[in-house]
């Protein structure tokens, strides 16, 4: 009887440990990323409308401090270099993203299947924070007006085009945001999602407005110092 006590105690305390979370259907692959700042570094995750592609996600990640400065260092050495982009090894991204979150990557000076130099190989990368995390649907129809996701830090912000439907397009600009309550906004919010007044029609970001509105808020946002830093239609086709 003390055996069959002692066993099913055991078995009790067990469970939580071995317990996991179910597999997800996704087959490993490798999930290339834009990267953006050097206050803070953010990783967009270059998508495509099929699996295992079929996600837009936004993160920020932790280097160590070696190869933090070397890549800002990198940026600061060509300046007029505005895609950087980080190449991981295999994995299934939304384990990584939500559960493992440590890997290994190289860094390119430019895009790593287009030509990139790479000068940082093979370093071990932390996911520190998701900012945006959104899986595409089949059945999801186009917003009415162009949508972005406005994200960053006091020092620095950026806009990233909200995909939605096919035929859609991949979009990252780097901007100033003039009113400091915002910027502080950000630091307590993950991103502020922002609607321009144009319509949807696969059209990037318009640089004649310098203002959108805060879809929650309904508050206007204004921008100055655009730089597009990323525009990509082919891969979302």
């Amino acid at each position: 009887m003390f055996r069959q006590v002692f066993t099913f105690i055991i078995l009790c305390l067990g469970t939580p440990i071995f317990a996991q979370h179910a597999p997800y259907p996704d087959k490993p692959s490798t999930h290339g990323m834009m990267l953006m700042g050097n206050e803070t570094i953010y990783a967009s995750h270059l998508p495509m409308f099929h699996s295992p592609h079929d996600y837009q996600i936004i993160l920020i990640l932790d280097l160590s401090e070696k190869h933090k400065l070397q890549y800002i260092n990198d940026r600061k050495a060509h300046p007029k270099e505005s895609v950087y982009t980080l190449e991981p090894e295999n994995f299934v991204l939304p384990e990584m993203v939500n559960h493992t979150k440590h890997f290994k990557a190289s860094i390119y000076r430019g895009h790593f299947e287009r030509g990139g130099t790479k000068f940082i190989e093979h370093i071990p990368v932390r996911i520190k924070k998701i900012v945006y995390y959104h899986q595409f649907q089949r059945e999801t129809t186009k917003p009415k007006q162009l949508q972005y996701l406005l994200f960053g830090n006091r020092k620095e912000q950026f806009l990233v085009h909200k995909i939605s439907a096919k035929p859609d397009f991949d979009e990252n600009t780097s901007v100033k945001v003039k009113d400091p309550a915002i910027r502080s906004q950000l630091l307590k919010n993950n991103y502020i999602l922002i609607e321009f007044s144009e319509k949807d029609l696969r059209k990037p970001y318009s640089w004649k407005q310098e203002s959108g509105t805060s879809k929650e808020t309904k508050k206007t946002v204004r921008f100055q110092n655009h730089k597009l830093l990323y525009l990509e239609y082919k891969d979302l086709d």
